[in-house]
């Protein structure tokens, strides 16, 4: 059996002394075995104590009796000693901890007791309240380095190693992970500032719009008019009565289509409303609100007295629409999140924040709910059974399509250009400054069915960007669809979902 001393305090402090035979003097002495060198802070007699193995014990026994050994914090003059004892050379000599070593394992040290040693090495250095680490990682490299077995030195080295690897493997996968974020985040930003509109292009698209709705209530009046010439001009020639009657059905029909248009605005024109939508992206799970936001509009229309509202599912979540765009921010951790929902009435300033209830799984619809319930609007009625579209009927689409440049363009040339101003680029400034003005009204626009199929309505009334969410009535002024969809390589082709599916989402839902 041998044994070993740690020095934990001293001028040998750090060191581990194997001895080879179970006797050894302690003390300053040269002839000592374990010879401590003068020091003041921790004074050793020459003849300090003696360690010895009797009767298949370690023991000691002091030497010194004015400066007597503690071992274990109390002193003594002779002990029996145990593995890990604690003995301290006078009151103010040197601390050393006491090993007992197998002579198969005489210089290797177990782990626990490495941790053991530079723990307490640390502690006897330390100045503040904490041990230093600094202190503790350079012993406990020592430590292993000097006494811990081959095997023992291999795996730690095996386990440093991965630890390195995997601690950078993690910063580089951060740092791949950050570089994304912000090329991602640097695209949003272009992005951004490429739909940000500088005021001369809404001004020009505000003229374009005007011009375009200009162009619509001239075509029909010039309509009116030669159907209304050229049947004057049949009855002086005396044309065959069929041919009259045709022509005067005719007339008939595109006053029918002016008066029904008028009557519909009148009539639900307040219960559709503006949308004003901002989303953008946040890594997954955080609290914090995007730092870019992309913002539009769209159109929705009052149901129900409680404040329910029906528009698009697009409307509602516009990152649907461009799934390839939202993988590649999905990959970069990234997730889309609607910040801001608005919903502007004719006539009225304050706006109305919009909570989503639930979509249509049979088409692009989206039910919401107003905050607070709007007062002294009428919800647009929703016939039960749904009526259904005929291929040939005349329809009118009322909305706001072409978004704010559509609404912009009919407001007095003087006012829209100064509102433009005021906004100072901001979409959603311009949007409140128009409702302060009252300038949020919508816009009828008429045509017939082309077909109808399932879970579709194609017509011809014109329409654009903006006007997603519309409601579209038949010639009998009730609701038959929402419009959802154009298709512009085919002259502005509408689509709409059949308003079944609004009565859906309508109907109570089952309790889950």
């Amino acid at each position: 059996m041998t044994f070993a001393l740690v020095h934990l305090s001293g001028s040998r402090r750090g060191e581990t002394e194997y001895l080879d035979h179970a006797h050894a003097i302690l003390g300053s002495d040269p002839r000592a075995d374990v010879r401590f060198p003068p020091d003041d802070r921790f004074p050793v007699a020459p003849l300090q104590a003696e360690v010895f193995q009797s009767d298949c014990e370690i023991r000691l026994r002091n030497y010194e009796p004015e400066a007597r050994t503690l071992v274990n914090q109390v002193p003594v003059d002779e002990v029996v000693l145990q593995d890990g004892d604690l003995i301290q050379l006078g009151p103010k000599g040197p601390r050393l901890r006491f090993r007992i070593r197998p002579a198969e394992y005489a210089r290797c040290k177990k782990i626990r007791e490495m941790m053991q040693d530079a723990r307490d090495m640390a502690m006897d250095g330390r100045t503040g309240r904490l041990p230093t680490i600094r202190t503790f990682i350079g012993q406990l490299a020592y430590e292993f380095r000097r006494n811990a077995s081959l095997l023992t030195q291999a795996a730690v080295l095996g386990l440093l190693i991965l630890l390195i690897g995997l601690v950078g493997g993690l910063a580089y996968y951060n740092y791949l992970t950050q570089r994304a974020h912000q090329e991602h985040l640097a695209a949003l930003l272009k992005e951004l500032e490429a739909t940000r509109l500088s005021e001369a292009e809404l001004i020009r698209r505000m003229n374009q719009e005007r011009q375009r709705l200009a162009e619509t209530l001239a075509a029909h009046e010039a309509e009116t008019n030669r159907v209304l010439a050229l049947l004057e001009e049949q009855r002086q020639k005396g044309a065959p009565q069929q041919e009259i009657q045709a022509m005067a059905q005719r007339l008939k029909t595109l006053e029918a289509e002016r008066t029904t248009a008028e009557v519909l605005i009148k009539r639900y024109g307040p219960s559709v409303c503006f949308l004003y939508l901002a989303y953008g992206f946040t890594p997954k799970g955080s609290p914090e609100p995007p730092s870019v936001l992309l913002e539009y509009t769209g159109t929705g229309f009052l149901v129900g007295a409680e404040g329910l509202m029906v528009t698009n599912r697009h409307i509602t979540e516009p990152w649907s629409m461009d799934p390839r765009g939202t993988a590649d921010m999905v990959k970069a951790g990234l997730e889309p999140r609607l910040v801001t929902l608005r919903a502007y009435f004719p006539g009225r300033p304050e706006p109305y924040e919009v909570a989503l209830v639930r979509f249509s799984d049979r088409g692009d619809v989206a039910l919401g709910r107003l905050s607070p319930v709007p007062a002294g609007i009428t919800p647009i009625p929703l016939r039960r059974p749904p009526p259904q579209g005929i291929p040939g009927e005349a329809v009118v689409v009322l909305g706001y399509p072409a978004g704010i440049e559509g609404v912009l363009a009919r407001i007095e040339d003087k006012m829209a250009t100064a509102l433009l101003k005021g906004a100072d680029r901001s979409l959603q400034k311009l949007v409140q400054d128009v409702a302060n003005q009252t300038g949020i009204r919508p816009l009828a626009t008429q045509g017939h069915i082309s077909d109808v199929v399932p879970n579709r309505i194609i017509y011809d009334a014109q329409t654009t960007s903006g006007g997603s969410g519309s409601p579209v009535f038949n010639s009998h002024g009730e609701v038959i669809a929402v419009h959802s969809a154009i298709m512009t390589r085919f002259g502005a082709i509408g689509f709409g979902v059949p308003i079944d599916a609004v009565i859906e989402l309508l109907a109570p839902q089952p309790e889950r």
